[in-house]
């Protein structure tokens, strides 16, 4: 009985140390070469935006000068935004994106 009250203890305390990874903003930003189609082709392709959910974000980027594709853990936005970029540079796109920590 006493091993079990100590695993029990135990896994208390690796549950309160556990937490919640920081998440990071992604912000495609506007440029004048890349096309809307090219943008559009990105959010669904790289970050499975709905057709319609990716319309919106080109078009609040070319309105706003950037726009907020979604958040993710580090990894994960770094992983994205890295993709997407590649896929532009071999397009002949400049296409651009900023990640930031959530406040």
């Amino acid at each position: 009985m006493e091993q079990r009250e100590t695993v029990t203890r135990e896994n208390s305390q690796i549950r309160e140390e556990l937490k919640e990874p920081k998440m990071y903003v992604v912000h495609v930003l506007n440029d004048d070469m890349t096309t809307f189609d090219f943008v559009v082709s990105v959010m669904m392709g790289v970050f499975h935006k709905s057709e319609e959910d990716a319309w919106a974000i080109a078009e609040r980027t070319h309105q706003q000068g950037k726009a907020v594709v979604g958040r993710y853990s580090y990894d994960m936005a770094h992983t994205k935004v890295n993709k997407a970029v590649s896929l532009a540079r071999e397009n002949g796109f400049p296409l651009r994106f900023k990640i930031n920590p959530e406040p």
